[in-house]
C-alpha cells in the first residue's frame, strides 16, 4: 500500500450532513446515498421520508455536526440562518470534517471560518458562496491548500433553464388542478 492511500477518504465510510433539505439539499442527500454514505438532513420542517436519510430539526444541529465528515450547506438565507455557522458551531464539527457551502454566503461567518481553518479546527472547506462577494483578492482563503473555491457557479448548468421551465409548467398544472405548488417560498420566515 502506498502511504498516500492511507490519506484517501472512502465516502461509503463517511457521514454527510445536509443543512437545508429543499430541492438542492434533497438532491445532495440523494447523491450521498448513491455513494453509500450515511446521510443526516437538518431542516426546520423535518418530516419523515421514505428513504434512509435521517432527518433532524435545527435544535439538534450540534449532535449532527459532531457525527459528520462532510457538512453541506444548502439552506436559504433567513433570519435563523444568518451567520448560523460561526466559530462556536464550526467547533461542533469534527477536526477531520469538511464544510461545503453551496447555499448562501451569509450563512457562514467568513472571519470565523477563516480563523477555524487557520487553526486546524476543521480539515477543509469547499466554497461556492461567501459572506462578501466577490471574495477579495487578498483574502487568506485563496492561499489555503485545504480550501476549494468556485466562482459562485454551483448551480451553473445548461440544464437549469430546462428544469425551471419544467417546474413552471408543473406548477401551472397543479394550480389549475387546485393542488399545492412546488417550491413555494414561505415569506413568514422573514419576520
Amino acid at each position: 500500500m502506498h502511504p498516500s492511500d492511507r490519506a484517501a477518504i472512502t465516502l461509503a465510510d463517511c457521514t454527510l450532513a445536509v443543512i437545508g433539505m429543499g430541492g438542492i439539499g434533497a438532491e445532495t442527500a440523494r447523491r450521498g446515498l448513491a455513494f453509500g454514505m450515511r446521510v443526516l438532513g437538518v431542516d426546520p420542517r423535518a418530516a419523515a421520508l421514505d428513504s434512509p436519510i435521517i432527518l433532524f430539526t435545527p435544535d439538534r444541529l450540534q449532535e449532527v455536526l459532531g457525527q459528520s465528515d462532510f457538512v453541506v450547506i444548502a439552506a436559504p438565507h433567513t433570519p435563523e440562518t444568518f451567520k448560523l455557522f460561526n466559530r462556536e458551531r464550526i467547533g461542533w464539527m469534527k477536526r477531520s470534517a469538511y464544510l461545503i457551502n453551496v447555499g448562501r454566503g451569509v450563512i457562514v461567518d467568513l472571519a470565523d471560518l477563516t480563523a477555524a481553518l487557520q487553526a486546524g479546527q476543521i480539515a477543509g472547506a469547499g466554497l461556492d458562496v461567501f459572506e462578501v462577494e466577490p471574495l477579495p483578492a487578498d483574502h487568506p482563503l485563496w492561499g489555503m491548500p485545504n480550501v476549494i473555491i468556485t466562482p459562485h457557479c454551483a448551480a451553473a448548468s445548461p440544464r437549469v433553464p430546462e428544469r425551471h421551465l419544467q417546474t413552471l409548467l408543473e406548477n401551472v398544472r397543479l394550480f389549475v388542478a387546485g393542488k399545492p405548488l412546488l417550491n413555494v417560498v414561505d415569506k413568514r420566515m422573514w419576520c
